[in-house]
């Protein structure tokens, strides 16, 4: 794996997490970007097959990001979301009411404190654009599981790498 590379010697220092999640007619799909703290991105849409609320979505894409931060050994973790329901419900402003959600909390808590740093922190969703546009891709996609979707860039558009070459002699 790709990320194994990347992590020989980065299992130190403080490592960001953006998650997002998105439960539609289409389905649930989560979007996990974890920053390494050099910098390189490891980026994951994910796509859930079963249904289950937005709320309850919001706790998938919060606990499938930490148990991706716990199985690479990371051990300080910030990770910034746009659920401010949730960050109240991990600080304790706000009870838990919903029972799926008291699991589903006790579960994050849980993960929470494999960490020697873990840290919550609601951020606007404008700043959590990238997460969002994973959680849309996992829950518009119905393919085969062991399938990869590469992401390829383009540097430069094709006319001018069409046009820089016939100039050549």
């Amino acid at each position: 794996m790709e990320a194994k590379q990347l992590l020989e010697d980065e299992h130190l220092g403080k490592w960001t997490l953006f998650t997002d999640g998105a439960s539609n007619q289409k389905g649930t799909g989560l979007g996990i970007i974890l920053k390494l703290p050099q910098g390189d991105i490891l980026a994951q849409a994910v796509s859930c097959e079963f249904n289950i609320t937005n709320n309850e979505a919001k706790y998938e894409e919060l606990i499938t990001g930490q148990q991706l931060a716990k199985d690479l050994h990371i051990r300080d973790l910030q990770v910034f979301f746009d659920s401010l329901l949730l960050t109240n419900h991990f600080n304790g402003s706000y009870v838990v009411k919903d029972e799926r959600l008291a699991l589903y909390m006790e579960i994050l808590k849980k993960l929470a404190s494999d960490f020697e740093n873990f840290s919550l922190t609601q951020v606007p969703r404008e700043e959590n654009i990238e997460a969002d546009t994973l959680a849309n891709l996992g829950s518009s996609l119905r393919i085969p599981q062991e399938t990869k979707i590469p992401i390829t860039y383009i540097i430069t558009p094709t006319i001018e790498t069409l046009f820089d070459k016939s100039n050549d002699p």
